[in-house]
This record gives C-alpha cells, sequence and structure tokens, in this order.
C-alpha cells in the first residue's frame, strides 16, 4: 500500500555517504511482519507489576498467572527500522495501545500518519490521509513471537532458548532465539525497567537480517477501548 512515498535513507557497513531506497512492497511487507512480531512480543512480555522473578520462564508464568487482571495501557514509543546489511535506518514515533491478551494497536504519527491494529488473529493497517486500508489474516501459533502468547510454557521451553541477566542499572534483559539448525530464524531481547518491570525496550530480527528496534516510554492506563476496533469509515482490502 502506498505510504505517501516516503524514502530511506540508510547507510551500509563500511559506506561514508548514504544511499537513498525507495519503500517497496517488500520493504512495506517486512515492516509490517516486524510490526507483528514485535506486538506479540509486548503482549506476551507485558510484565505485571508483581511479576519479579529473573528466570524468562518465570517472567512468562507470572504473565499466564496475571493476564487478565492488567487493564488496558497507552505509552509512546520510537520504531528505527535498519535493513540487513546497513548500519543506520529510519526512526518513527508515535503512541501504542493496548488491551491485554489479545490486542495492541500502534498510532504512528511522525513522519506519516498511519495505523496497525492487531486483534486475534485480524490485523488492519491503514494511512490516516487514505480512505482504503489492509485486512488480513494470521495464523498466531504459526508466527515467531505470536506463539510466546499463546503457546505452553512447557511448550515454548521446546521451541526457544531463553536467558534473562540483571544489568548493572537494575534493567532486566531477556533473550529469546530458536535453537541452532531450525529451520527458521528468529531472535529478540526485550528489556524491562527495574522498579515497575514494563517493557522499556525490545529490538527483534527477522530471516532477513532486518533489525527493528522499539524504545517504549511514558505508559499510562487507557480508560477507552474503542480504538481497538477497525474504523468504519475506512474501506478495507481483504488479503
Amino acid at each position: 500500500m502506498n505510504q505517501g512515498g516516503k524514502r530511506h535513507s540508510c547507510k551500509r557497513h563500511g559506506d561514508t555517504g548514504t544511499t537513498d531506497t525507495s519503500t517497496s512492497n517488500m520493504g512495506t511487507s517486512a515492516k509490517q511482519h516486524s510490526a507483528i512480531v514485535l506486538a506479540a512480543l509486548l503482549i506476551a512480555l507485558f510484565v505485571p507489576n508483581s511479576a519479579r522473578a529473573v528466570s524468562p520462564w518465570e517472567l512468562l508464568e507470572n504473565l499466564r498467572n496475571d493476564l487478565q487482571s492488567s487493564g488496558p495501557v497507552t505509552g509512546k514509543f520510537k520504531q528505527t527500522y535498519i535493513p540487513a546489511g546497513f548500519s543506520e535506518g529510519d526512526s518513527e514515533t508515535g503512541h501504542l495501545s493496548i488491551w491485554l491478551p489479545d490486542c495492541l494497536r500502534w498510532n504512528y504519527v511522525e513522519p506519516l500518519a498511519k495505523n496497525f491494529l492487531l486483534c486475534e488473529n485480524e490485523v488492519y493497517f491503514w494511512n490516516e490521509d487514505e480512505s482504503g486500508g489492509r485486512h488480513f489474516e494470521i495464523e498466531p501459533k504459526e508466527e515467531p513471537g505470536l506463539d510466546l502468547l499463546l503457546v505452553e510454557v512447557s511448550e515454548l521451553r521446546e521451541r526457544y532458548v531463553a536467558d534473562s541477566e540483571k544489568l548493572s542499572d537494575g534493567t532486566y534483559e531477556i533473550s529469546l532465539a530458536v535453537p541452532p539448525g531450525s529451520e527458521r530464524s528468529f531472535s529478540a531481547k526485550i528489556r524491562l525497567e527495574p522498579v515497575s518491570m514494563r517493557i522499556s525496550g525490545m529490538e527483534y530480527t527477522d530471516d532477513e537480517g532486518n533489525l527493528t528496534r522499539f524504545e517504549i516510554s511514558e505508559y499510562q492506563p487507557l480508560r477507552h477501548v474503542a480504538l481497538f476496533k477497525p474504523p468504519q469509515d475506512i474501506e478495507w482490502t481483504k488479503e
């Protein structure tokens, strides 16, 4: 879908200049796939304030115990997308809204106003200045990252290698990856604030080596959930 003719200015490793690469359908799909996986990670690893476990598996168990008691929240984010082979990429900012256990919405503000909504297996994507949008379905249990939400921890232990570390500033860092020799490629890092234990940052590397990094801050309670429904005035194209 046309995203306003936006161009990426990225720097390859070892380059001294910048190379402009126009946004292609493949690039857009890669970004949207990264958003799906990161959305799942955020939902699956959003740790309630009472959770203080160090083990990543204990963090997931605590999540499943407290998931339904967590209300909807919103916060600010900065997203940086770095294509494979480049050392720099584009950054975007906006607000995210989370309604556990099923929904997450990204409202991008700068540099292009656009929206991304994920609820259960339904995905909606649209630009603010366009009358049409995309609607498609995914198979959550088959998506790396989304299975963190839907599969029991005992099975997750068979799918992933996980580790956690307490950094010098008190932040917890969780690392997840598929075992060596797997057919697919997936790795992610999630950082938790030392006091609230909410996610302050995460990064995800996809099959092609593209890196997506998020910084998240200023969480607040969300007092309405109507924004988790797709707008009725958008003409949706089902894919």
